[in-house]
């Protein structure tokens, strides 16, 4: 296949595909433009040219609804293993290869990884057991959920729990969303030499 489709190519095709999971039928081209905010139709049909040699899409030419798509671009993201809604469990003991499809999601995204729920210390956040959560490196703010890496549990490979962050002045909070579960309360010194903040959750997805 060729490399992932960018810019308005991208655009245009992802609304391709999106329009005929929702209608069951492509959409025109003036329909696509709208979508893309692009007013000219000739435009459209230039990129639609394009995405037909890379071999994406095949096209009626008298038809306003012509538009067959041959084979989808890559999407999705590898799930690296298991978090803990509850207490702290091993983090990517997983060595499976099963990718995550997020229709979303239609190019790689180096920052974030997907990791399946187990337990049920988040349920009232609405994350149940078996689902799966988007987890994104980087900032993370008092009250985010969280993915709290203990390095000394488990041996030298670490454990993670999934859990809603707070400092607190004598330390930090992790707390769960579930009423029959005591929050995790952890000194400064503590969390300084032994805790780590890998990633916010950004999305939970659910399979039907």
């Amino acid at each position: 296949m060729e490399k992932p489709l960018k810019g308005l190519q991208s655009n245009i095709y992802s609304f391709i595909e999106q329009y005929m999971r929702e209608h069951g039928r492509p959409p025109t081209n003036r329909e696509i433009g709208e979508a893309v905010h692009v007013e000219s139709t000739g435009h459209i049909d230039y990129h639609l040219t394009m995405l037909e040699k890379k071999g994406y899409i095949a096209r009626e030419r008298k038809k306003s609804r012509g538009i067959k798509v041959m084979r989808e671009e890559p999407r999705g993201l590898r799930i690296e293993g298991t978090i803990a809604a509850g207490a702290p469990l091993d983090i990517f003991a997983s060595d499976q290869q099963e990718m995550l499809d997020l229709c979303s999601h239609t190019q790689e995204h180096p920052n974030e990884y997907v990791l399946q729920v187990r337990g049920q210390s988040m349920i009232e956040d609405h994350i149940a057991d078996g689902d799966f959560v988007l987890v994104e490196r980087g900032v993370y703010n008092d009250g985010d959920i969280v993915v709290a890496i203990h390095s000394t549990e488990n041996g030298d490979r670490g454990a993670a729990t999934l859990k809603r962050f707070y400092r607190e002045k004598d330390g930090m909070r992790l707390q769960p969303a579930n009423a029959t579960m005591e929050p995790i309360f952890i000194s400064k010194r503590e969390w300084d030499h032994e805790w780590d903040i890998q990633g916010k959750v950004t999305a939970v997805y659910r399979r039907c």
